[in-house]
């Protein structure tokens, strides 16, 4: 090694929520470099042993204080249900913890903006799983479309199973929360334009009454407004799906171009007929790099407080029928 080489240290990784979305952020840690596994905490003592003992590290834990106060941790993964996101990440920011954590950035703009708050104020690093945006062809059409005039989302899935507690009026919130955060996102970052109004359509419609709460919404349709003046139709339901488009479809339009991201958004067609297949990036380096070189993680902490607020507005035009403005905090105060 010359003397102009310096190593980079490794950064030592803790999962906080083992379940299935906890089971993703193991195997990221496991598979990149510079990262040290240290210790895997959950409400249930089996799943974190369970954990402990499939990808190793020091210790499993039910007490996400062992993780916050464990010096040898720099990186805490989130993957608890929704209603956690808050508290828990809140905790990590206070406890000097980079953050890469899971979709909802929170169920509350309000609550958003009070990890944002921590964040700052700890001078740490936080990156969401907004996973259509490490898709090669997601960022294929970002690269050669746009930005758009006009596009298309959608996330159209069977009949669900509301034991789930992703289906939970606090717990979950439903699929705005879910899975509408996705699609959400991926519109706002293909406009490269905030939204400035939606009018939204829906309820529960495959679901009448079945969902605990009269503010839980299975089926919405709406249309948002950018600052660019560019509008995006967005559907979503768990009234069917279907094996041409997938689970996931989306439809790209700037005047001249065209595209369709598609195949659970990992296939590119353009207009053209030219298809392309791409490979994902991977995640978790990116918010290493983020944090060794103090820069904006790939999918920054403001596009988690957007998605959210965009659900808040869109839950609230389809419960009043009118149109909502839609105002951003500023988060430069």
């Amino acid at each position: 090694m010359s003397n102009n080489q310096t190593t980079i240290p490794s950064l030592g990784w803790a999962l906080i929520g083992c379940g299935g979305a906890g089971n993703r952020h193991a195997q990221w840690a496991m598979s990149t470099s510079g990262v040290e596994i240290h210790g895997f905490c959950d409400k249930f003592a089996d799943s974190a042993e369970r954990f402990h003992q499939k990808y190793g590290g020091a210790y499993h834990t039910t007490d996400p204080e062992r993780i916050f106060t464990d010096p040898s941790v720099d990186i805490v993964s989130i993957a608890t249900s929704h209603h956690s996101h808050a508290d828990l990440a809140v905790a990590a920011c206070n406890a000097k913890k980079h953050l890469f954590l899971e979709k909802p950035m929170a169920m509350t703009t309000s609550d958003c903006l009070r990890i944002y708050q921590a964040m700052k104020e700890a001078g740490v690093k936080l990156m969401i799983n907004f996973s259509i945006r490490f898709s090669g062809a997601a960022r294929l059409i970002k690269e050669q479309i746009g930005p758009p005039l006009v596009s298309h989302g959608q996330c159209m899935m069977g009949k669900a199973d509301l034991s789930r507690w992703r289906w939970h009026p606090e717990e979950g919130g439903g699929p705005l929360y879910d899975v509408g955060v996705h699609a959400i996102d991926l519109l706002c970052w293909i406009h490269n334009s905030d939204p400035v109004e939606v009018y939204a359509t829906g309820g529960q419609i495959t679901h009448p009454n079945e969902l605990g709460s009269d503010d839980m919404i299975d089926t919405v349709a709406a249309t948002i407004r950018f600052a660019n003046n560019s509008v995006a139709t967005f559907l979503m339901s768990d009234a069917g799906s279907s094996s041409v488009v997938s689970k996931w479809f989306f439809e790209f339009f700037d005047g001249s171009r065209s595209a369709v991201l598609h195949e659970h958004f990992s296939r590119v067609t353009f207009g053209d007929g030219q298809t392309s297949k791409p490979p994902v990036i991977e995640r978790l380096p990116l918010l290493i790099e983020s944090i060794h070189h103090d820069t904006e993680p790939y999918v920054p902490p403001r596009t988690g407080i957007l998605s959210t607020l965009l659900v808040e507005k869109i839950a609230a035009s389809a419960q009043t029928g009118s149109p909502q403005k839609i105002e951003i905090p500023n988060l430069n105060g």
